[in-house]
């Protein structure tokens, strides 16, 4: 394991930031960096903090379980109640919406490269306190709310950073592959994951890696070595493997408590005249998650965003395969960490049938997750009202929150709870 003075020693500083911010010139914030850790938000006066779960999700076979009873999760993604600028009463009415809602599972993130405002790593190497902060809060509402968290530790598209950031900070890094093989950016990210699991939280007293709030990390959010990542002559698809297999390791020396993830989004490397059988991609579903380390089975999809062959109606039973290959093949729980079809909300006149179109898709494929027994799923993604930016894939209660709610009935009803 590297541990910090190691860390330092490599030549990356590792730092932490204060809350106070200076202005840029496009208007955003950023934090300054300070050698000095910033004191705890909670005071005296505060009551003391009595977490709602004494027990960490595990596995059995194909089974979530807690102490022992099998569990189904009904969840969501939100990784709006991270964002740098988010504040503490918006992850309030968020988890109460879900927590009304019957969801128990939330994936969000743990990681934000180089951005303002409460940016968790705005330098290499360096910390956010006020992000790390507001990261305590997070994870002590999820106590409040009965909810589990899935927490992703870096991201493989550029939106708040991710591996491009990585890369972009690594002398001499000029691809995706680069991440995964570089001493440096592997250093940097051990480092990130090292700082967030033994974190201890400001609200709750507990480190992160001993707070049964949290279910699951995911090493990456959707992480591809694609074939252009790599120099000619190179597996693209080993140099990924490998990652996982070290990285779901090195989670694990630091953490005994909790389940690890690839985070992948499930692709194959069959050679069935589909591009998402094939291995272009990098990743190898079966053998990904053939990992010991990796304790569960992640897979997305998103028909309105993959296209070329990949159609609505093939939905059900991409979600069929992998979850019997789970099953069947590696012994492990399946989840579907992302999922939705996508709207165009900027047309009115077929808004309402585009809903209601999206609403036959998501039942039909709640069904057949119920008929596979996917352990949990998790669409993309479940949001308060309009405020949240529109991408096409928000989920507002009173379009599409029935199926949810229904769901929820059932992923109860087949749990030992």
């Amino acid at each position: 394991m590297i541990d910090r003075r190691q860390f330092l020693l490599s030549g990356v500083a590792v730092t932490s930031l204060t809350a106070g911010c200076t202005g840029t010139e496009d208007g955003d914030t950023e934090p300054t960096a300070t050698e000095t850790a910033i004191s705890p938000t909670a005071t005296e006066s505060e009551p003391s903090f009595e977490p709602a779960f004494d027990s960490f999700v595990d596995t059995e076979g194909t089974e979530f379980v807690v102490d022992g009873d099998v569990v189904y999760f009904n969840g969501t993604n939100n990784f709006w109640v991270t964002n740098e600028t988010v504040d503490r009463q918006r992850v309030d009415d968020c988890f109460q919406l879900f927590e009304d809602m019957g969801i128990d599972l939330v994936r969000t993130w743990a990681h934000c490269e180089a951005k303002g405002g409460r940016c968790l790593q705005p330098e290499p190497g360096v910390h956010n306190e006020e992000g790390l902060t507001h990261l305590d809060y997070l994870v002590s509402k999820a106590h409040d709310y009965d909810l589990r968290l899935v927490l992703a530790l870096v991201d493989n598209w550029e939106h708040e950073g991710g591996i491009p950031q990585y890369i972009e900070w690594a002398d001499g890094a000029e691809n995706r592959g680069d991440f995964y093989t570089m001493d440096e950016t592997r250093d940097l990210y051990r480092n990130h994951v090292e700082t967030v699991l033994t974190r201890e939280n400001t609200v709750t007293g507990l480190e992160y890696r001993d707070d049964p709030a949290i279910a699951m990390w995911e090493l990456a959010n959707e992480p591809r070595c694609e074939r252009d990542d790599v120099d000619d002559g190179v597996d693209h698809a080993q140099v990924l493997h490998d990652w996982i297999a070290d990285m779901s390791a090195y989670v694990k020396e630091l953490d005994g408590n909790h389940l690890v993830s690839s985070g992948v989004e499930g692709f194959y490397t069959r050679d069935d005249g589909e591009w998402y059988y094939g291995d272009w991609t990098g990743q190898d579903y079966i053998e990904n998650n053939r990992i010991e380390t990796i304790d569960a089975c992640s897979f997305h999809m998103y028909p309105d965003h993959w296209g070329e062959g990949f159609t609505r109606e093939h939905g059900s039973e991409w979600m069929r395969e992998h979850v019997e290959d789970a099953h069947a093949e590696l012994g492990k729980p399946a989840y579907l960490g992302e999922f939705n079809v996508q709207v165009d909300r900027s047309d009115e006149t077929t808004l309402e049938a585009q809903l209601e179109e999206r609403n036959t898709y998501l039942s039909s494929w709640y069904e057949t997750a119920n008929e596979v027994d996917a352990n949990a799923v998790l669409p993309w993604q479940v949001v308060l009202d309009e405020t949240d930016d529109h991408d096409g894939f928000q989920l507002y209660r009173d379009e599409s929150g029935e199926i949810l709610e229904t769901y929820a009935e059932t992923a109860a009803a087949k749990s030992d709870r």
